[in-house]
């Protein structure tokens, strides 16, 4: 809908992550939560936003995994380049109540069925099918396992200089595809209920192929900006 309005006004629109360099990039911010019965099993009143222990187990699972999650949520090279600190980038991997200098944010509510939590990595050049997939399996996995996420962190996480939180112990998201496609090969135990050891390792050959490889070995304009006249 968007584009065809935009297309009918002689223009164009795009949700790519980062189309201009020094501004805001673009995510594909993902609210989520896990109801059984008609009931909301991420609430539980009184706790850490109203955060039940599988609600936090759940994010604890994908903030352990999010480094190959992010082969799936962010899988193109421009979605590295929103991925970096300033700019409001949600690349600091871990959680808070209305932060939204969290990789994860649990926005505000008033009742049981607004609890949840908010993935704010992911972008638009992701194929939803994998993306939620691989979501959905590294939540399961910390439920299972009851992993207990970082965090939670309520200050503003865009004033830390990169040395604080390496100090902290706080992980990153990658700061490129190769990065993430090579965390997917050390770490998709958790997606293998659904997921081939074949297609795991297809879809790296893929991505490497189609983004990695001719983005590495090709010269940029701001590559001649910067050294044409060596």
């Amino acid at each position: 809908v968007v584009k065809m309005v935009a297309h009918l006004n002689g223009k164009t629109a795009t949700f790519m992550p980062k189309p201009l360099y020094g501004d805001n990039g673009s995510g594909m911010h993902v609210h989520q939560s896990i109801w059984k019965k008609g009931k909301n099993t991420f609430y539980k009143k009184g706790n850490y936003a109203n955060l039940s222990d599988a609600a936090r187990w759940y994010i604890g699972g994908v903030l352990k995994h999010a480094r190959s999650v992010a082969a799936f949520t962010n899988p193109s090279t421009n979605s590295y380049k929103r991925l970096i600190p300033g700019f409001e980038a949600p690349s600091i991997l871990t959680y808070s109540s209305q932060n939204r200098s969290a990789s994860i944010r649990i926005p505000y509510g008033s009742g049981e069925h607004s609890v949840r939590a908010e993935m704010r990595f992911p972008d638009s050049t992701a194929c939803p099918y994998l993306a939620f997939a691989a979501m959905l399996m590294a939540g399961i996995d910390g439920i299972k396992n009851k992993t207990e996420p970082v965090g939670p962190m309520d200050e503003n996480l865009f004033k830390l200089h990169l040395d604080e939180i390496r100090e902290r112990g706080i992980e990153q998201l990658p700061h490129t595809l190769r990065g993430s496609l090579e965390a997917v090969i050390r770490d998709n135990e958790y997606l293998r209920p659904i997921m081939s050891e074949l297609f795991i390792e297809t879809y790296q050959h893929f991505k490497f192929e189609t983004q990695v490889w001719p983005y590495e070995a090709r010269p940029t304009p701001f590559e001649f900006a910067t050294n044409y006249s060596c």
